[in-house]
C-alpha cells in the first residue's frame, strides 16, 4: 500500500465492543478518540454478542449512530481472541485505503500520545516508519476497587490512578512482556496479530519508530520506565465487569494457553482481595510526559543499530526483533 506524495493523512479507529459486558465504554470511547482528532465517522466497531437477538446490539448501534459514527458489523459468535483479531483485521482491510493510518483500541483502552496521532503519522511519513508501539499502563479505581463504569465524568476521573499492575503484580517478565505492550498507531497495510501487541506476519513488513518492537528492549520491564514512557495504552478493565468476564472468556473453548495462564493468575489475586491493592503495585504520573519523544526514540533506534552491530548481526533490519542479549 503506497501513498502519493503530500497525502492527507486520515485517521481511522478499528474496535470491537462485546455488547453484553462493556457497552457502558462505549461514550467514553467515541469521545476519547474524536478529541484525539479522530473524525466520528472513521471510527469503525464490531459489535460482538453470544446471539443475535441481545438487546445490546440495537443500544449499541442507536449510540454509534448518534455519535456519527461508522456502521458497525455485528459479529455473532463466542468470544476467542483469534476470533476476534481475524475479524479486526478483515475489517481493516475493507476500509483502509492507501495512506490511512490506524489506531487500534480495545473498547476499554483510551491512547495517550506525546503529540496529535495526526502528527505522529507525518513524522513516521517523513523518516519512513509505519508502526508505533506504546505500553500498556492500569487504570484504578482510587482505591482500587472493581466499580462499575459510570456515564459521568471521563473515566480518567473514575480510575483517577495509574499503575503498573501487569509487570509488577502478575510477574510478567521477558518471555510474556510483548503482551504488555500494543501496536498503537500504524499505517493501513500493517495488521495487528492475536492481542494487538505486534504486527502481523502476513501485512506489510512493520518499520518501527522505536527500531524494534517494545519487548525486545530491557527498560520495557522496568515499570518506572513504563509509566513514563511517552506513547502509552490506559487500559480501564479493572472495573466491575473485570471478573465475569475473565470467567466467560476462559470458559469459551478456543482461549489461548497464555490467556488461560494470566486470567487465572488474575482471578485468584481477585479472589484473595477482592481488588486491586494499590500498595501491591508500582504508581505513576496521571498523563506521561509528552516532551523529547523524539529524541528518545532516535535513542532506541541507535541501540538497536549498535546492539546489531556488536553482535556482529550486520545492519538491522527494524521490521524484525533483534536477538535478545
Amino acid at each position: 500500500m503506497s501513498s502519493p506524495p503530500n497525502h492527507t493523512i486520515d485517521l481511522r479507529v478499528i474496535s470491537c465492543l462485546g455488547v453484553e459486558l462493556e457497552t457502558a465504554f462505549l461514550t467514553h470511547f467515541l469521545a476519547h478518540y474524536t478529541a484525539l482528532g479522530v473524525p466520528a465517522a472513521n471510527i469503525h466497531l464490531i459489535l460482538n454478542a453470544g446471539r443475535a437477538d441481545a438487546p445490546e446490539l440495537d443500544a449499541a448501534e442507536a449510540v454509534l449512530a448518534a455519535h456519527g459514527a461508522a456502521q458497525p458489523h455485528r459479529w455473532i459468535a463466542p468470544y476467542t481472541s483469534d476470533a476476534m483479531w481475524a475479524e479486526r483485521r478483515a475489517l481493516q482491510m475493507r476500509v483502509a485505503r492507501p495512506g490511512d493510518w490506524i489506531l487500534n483500541a480495545d473498547a476499554d483502552e483510551h491512547h495517550a500520545y506525546p503529540d496529535t496521532p495526526a502528527a505522529i503519522a507525518r513524522y513516521c511519513e517523513r523518516k519512513g516508519y509505519n508502526a508505533v508501539q506504546g505500553v500498556m499502563i492500569d487504570r484504578l479505581a482510587a482505591d482500587g476497587t472493581l466499580a462499575p463504569v459510570a456515564a459521568k465524568p471521563a473515566l480518567a476521573a473514575q480510575f483517577p490512578i495509574a499503575a503498573e499492575v501487569a509487570v509488577a503484580l502478575f510477574g510478567r517478565r521477558r518471555s510474556s512482556l510483548d503482551g504488555t505492550v500494543k501496536l498503537m498507531m500504524h499505517r493501513g497495510d500493517v495488521l495487528p496479530s492475536r492481542g494487538g501487541h505486534n504486527p502481523w506476519g502476513e501485512g506489510a513488513a512493520p518499520r518501527f519508530l522505536a527500531g524494534a518492537r517494545l519487548a525486545t528492549f530491557p527498560s520495557i520491564e522496568d515499570p518506572a520506565i513504563r509509566l513514563r514512557f511517552p506513547f502509552r495504552v490506559d487500559h480501564y478493565n479493572w472495573t466491575a465487569g473485570r471478573q465475569a468476564s475473565l470467567e466467560r472468556r476462559l470458559a469459551t473453548p478456543g482461549v489461548s494457553t497464555a490467556g488461560r495462564a494470566f486470567g487465572t493468575q488474575v482471578l485468584d489475586y481477585l479472589a484473595r482481595h477482592g481488588r486491586i491493592r494499590p500498595e501491591d503495585v508500582v504508581l505513576g504520573l496521571a498523563r506521561p510526559p509528552a516532551a523529547g519523544w523524539r529524541r528518545l526514540m532516535l535513542g532506541m533506534r541507535l541501540a538497536v543499530r549498535l546492539r546489531h552491530r556488536f553482535l556482529h548481526l550486520g545492519p538491522a533490519k527494524t521490521g524484525s526483533a533483534p536477538t535478545r542479549p
